[in-house]
């Protein structure tokens, strides 16, 4: 009779529960997303192995009119 009268206590508590569920994997989403950024500039960066390094090269090789041909 009491689930009657009051009722909705149940549905309050699993919407509750899924909103915090829902935020938490937002959150945990939004970490990764943040990490995954710091990898990707250290990879971009001239220091950490990005291909900076290779496109200038690839510059050169081209603008060079001494005939200094080495490519990579």
């Amino acid at each position: 009779m009491g689930g009657l009268v009051g009722g909705g206590g149940d549905k309050k508590a699993r919407r509750l529960a899924q909103r915090q569920a829902d935020e938490a994997q937002r959150r945990q989403l939004a970490a990764l997303a943040s990490q995954q950024a710091e990898v990707d500039q250290s990879k971009a960066s001239p220091g950490g192995g990005g291909t900076r390094k290779r496109g200038r090269r690839l510059l050169t090789f081209i603008g060079s009119s001494s005939g200094q041909s080495s490519l990579g």
